[in-house]
């Protein structure tokens, strides 16, 4: 009413994060881009640069990775190689600009994003621990579960040492960002007690989320992987069910092009390893879902998970010669896209 845009602007970006934390896709998408139309009328580069982060986040879990590409940049050409302006809610936002592009460049197929990577932490680490502690978090979650990065011992270490930050600095939301990071970097381990451990720090995750009612576009996944590991420990039927329900509720907030890539994963692997009667038919068609989600831009990384599991749907089928041909594009399509995870996965898919 006053005609304080400024303040209109912080106020719509505050809401925006508001509804993302708390899973409201559907709201806090289009008021997100909503709130970055007026925070580029008013001109002010430090305010932009300072504001992207609440409303990326928002467009990216609701799967508008061009828009987190375009808005990324905008950031990084407003901060002119400054890591400190617009630091009023995070600590390097240039930084963290980094890191959102080369999520968007590797979900859309573009080249660059491990040098983004490199340049996002690098910046974070010279800004201040606790910057460099949430960033790492924002590099491996999503990297890791999207499948765009692995978790060998020196990427553990450096998550384990992120969480000792993260707690020591007594901010919520940083410590629930590099538990959940750790938990699913543990379950992407081979050993059973580090996966034991994984699941253990995301189950205490999940009970903290939905308690305090906050990230709970995070918690609908933190739910695919625990569904994952109550099949491996011989509870088939409550995992599908749990599965299920997670994948149902990011398709309900239209975050299928998002979280949904590696719940759906998640899901048919279930479904194809417990094996009942319609088992198949219904991977299948979680699988068609995934691939009809609507998006803005051409997503590639989608493209790679549909590939993957069809391969893995086919060789549950017994096909042997489709399934071979799958996997080899899939292999050739991951190690084109530098895509680290995907290849891991590919170099191990054998038929059943």
């Amino acid at each position: 009413a006053a005609g304080d845009n400024s303040s209109l602007a912080i106020a719509m970006a505050g809401r925006v994060i508001d509804h993302a934390f708390r899973g409201r896709l559907l709201a806090a998408s289009p008021l997100a881009a909503e709130a970055w139309a007026l925070i580029e009328s008013i001109g002010d580069a430090t305010l932009t640069v300072g504001l992207s982060f609440p409303v990326i986040y928002a467009r990216g879990h609701g799967g508008n990775w061009g828009d987190v590409l375009r808005w990324s940049q905008r950031a990084i050409d407003l901060a002119d190689g400054d890591p400190t302006l617009g630091n009023f809610l995070i600590g390097s936002p240039l930084a963290v600009a980094h890191l959102t592009r080369a999520a968007a460049r590797y979900c859309l197929g573009r080249q660059g994003w491990p040098d983004d990577l490199r340049s996002g932490l690098a910046m974070a680490r010279e800004t201040d621990p606790f910057s460099y502690a949430t960033d790492l978090a924002y590099v491996y979650f999503p990297g890791i579960p999207l499948g765009a990065l692995t978790v060998d011992d020196p990427q553990l270490r450096e998550i384990e040492d992120a969480l000792q930050i993260a707690e020591r600095s007594g901010d919520d939301m940083a410590l629930a960002f590099t538990r959940v990071t750790l938990g699913i970097a543990l379950l992407h381990r081979r050993d059973d007690a580090e996966r034991s451990r994984g699941q253990q720090i995301l189950a205490d995750v999940a009970e903290v989320f939905l308690r305090r009612g906050h990230n709970l576009s995070e918690l609908r996944l933190v739910n695919a992987y625990l569904a994952r590991e109550k099949a491996r420990h011989g509870d088939p039927d409550e995992a599908v069910a749990l599965a299920f329900a997670a994948v149902e509720e990011l398709a309900r907030e239209g975050q299928l092009p998002s979280w949904g890539m590696p719940a759906t994963g998640l899901l048919v692997e279930t479904l194809l390893d417990r094996g009942a009667e319609g088992d198949l038919a219904e991977a299948e068609a979680a699988i068609e879902r995934l691939a009809a989600a609507p998006t803005d831009d051409r997503l590639v990384l989608r493209d790679i998970w549909v590939l993957r599991l069809r391969a893995l749907c086919a060789g549950a089928r017994g096909g042997d010669v489709t399934y071979l041909d799958l996997v080899a594009r899939y292999r050739v399509m991951a190690e084109s896209l530098g895509l680290q995870g995907h290849i891991a996965w590919a170099a191990v898919m054998r038929p059943r």
